[in-house]
């Protein structure tokens, strides 16, 4: 039996050690041990771990809606699809959230439709203009959409010299009827001691002609989530959250934290869910202090903190994305805003093993 009580809708941040990637971006956050690979898929360590968590997940006794990421691009690999399909077939398993390139989606998306139920797979799209025309990444997500029913958002990252290219990806996602977001552009080789120095992790956020946050703002970025992603990097003291309540973020090895930037400082490591008998517990309070100091740069953790104003309505069935207010995005349109941009959410960064 399903437990639907409050906090029995628990959401959960998985990274597995799929690796196995089709691209060659020059900015992947995908480094280090856990580099992505244009050869190797995973280690047979990786994949038993990944089966084994994807079954404590499936099995978990209250509502669950996971993001289930990668090291690298989930639909290379057949194994990973097979898994993510099953996971969505249970009772308890709300949705299923993919971080994907899009390159993909056509040639793999039966098999999530043959081996699972495709209406819980939500697609994270995200845009890599050196790897795939602009016109074949829109028309593959428009195909998961409209064939399948997918809830997909196209997200585009900002870097300082790609204005153009985001633009573009905009009004073409608005043409299509596609959900755009819009990401900052991280530097993957940014420490995490050094996460306050925001110009060193955020390269738009170097420009001297143009403040970089007034730059993805007029380029359609959230205000006030834009500006909680850059107060939670910068100072997370007296912040109060609910992450260890309603999220949890599961690591490569199983590990399960409150949060992923818990898991980048080995802060308070809640168990193993590969250890036998390891049963989740979240806090009794809904809302506990944050004890990570600085360093909030992964939008699925800042965006459990308090003081984001919730918004109206069943949450999305993504980690992610976040509807825009309507009567703010018709005073945008009116103001001429950038096309595409009405319904963008705030940026992401990198843990130690996301990908995308």
């Amino acid at each position: 039996m399903v437990d639907e009580t409050p906090p029995g809708r628990i959401r959960i941040w998985y990274v597995s050690g799929q690796r196995l990637c089709n691209f060659r971006c020059a900015y992947c956050v995908s480094v280090n041990d856990y580099a992505k690979s244009n050869i190797a898929d995973w280690s047979d360590e990786d994949r038993s771990r990944f089966e084994k968590v994807v079954d404590w997940i499936a099995d978990r006794p209250f509502r669950v809606g996971v993001r289930l990421a990668t090291l690298g691009e989930p639909f290379a690999s057949r194994p990973f699809l097979s898994k993510a399909a099953g996971l969505s077939t249970r009772p308890n398993i709300d949705f299923v959230e993919l971080l994907t390139n899009g390159s993909l989606l056509k040639r793999r998306l039966e098999q999530l439709d043959r081996e699972g139920d495709i209406r819980k797979i939500s697609l994270w799209v995200t845009y890599h203009p050196t790897e795939i025309p602009l016109a074949r990444f829109i028309a593959n997500a428009r195909f998961a959409q409209e064939r399948y029913g997918c809830f997909v958002v196209v997200n585009g990252l900002l870097f300082p010299d790609n204005e153009q290219q985001v633009v573009d990806l905009g009004r073409a996602a608005e043409d299509a009827g596609l959900r755009f977001n819009l990401d900052l552009g991280y530097d993957p080789l940014t420490p995490h001691g050094v996460h306050t120095e925001l110009g060193a992790m955020v390269p738009v956020l170097r420009e001297q002609a143009e403040n970089g946050i007034d730059r993805a703002i007029r380029l359609g970025a959230h205000p006030e989530l834009l500006d909680l992603n850059m107060a939670a990097m910068r100072d997370l003291r007296g912040q109060m959250c609910s992450a260890g309540h309603d999220y949890f973020y599961i690591g490569i090895r199983g590990d399960v934290y409150r949060c992923s930037r818990y898991q980048a400082l080995d802060k308070d490591r809640i168990g193993n869910v590969l250890d036998e008998g390891f049963e989740l517990r979240p806090a009794g309070e809904p809302w506990t202090a944050c004890g990570a100091g600085f360093g909030c740069g992964n939008k699925e953790d800042f965006l459990h903190l308090r003081r984001r104003r919730p918004t109206a309505g069943p949450p999305p069935p993504s980690l992610g994305w976040v509807e825009r207010d309507a009567s703010a995005a018709a005073g945008r349109a009116r103001r001429g805003g950038v096309p595409g941009a009405l319904t963008h959410a705030a940026p992401a960064g990198p843990s130690t093993e996301e990908t995308h």
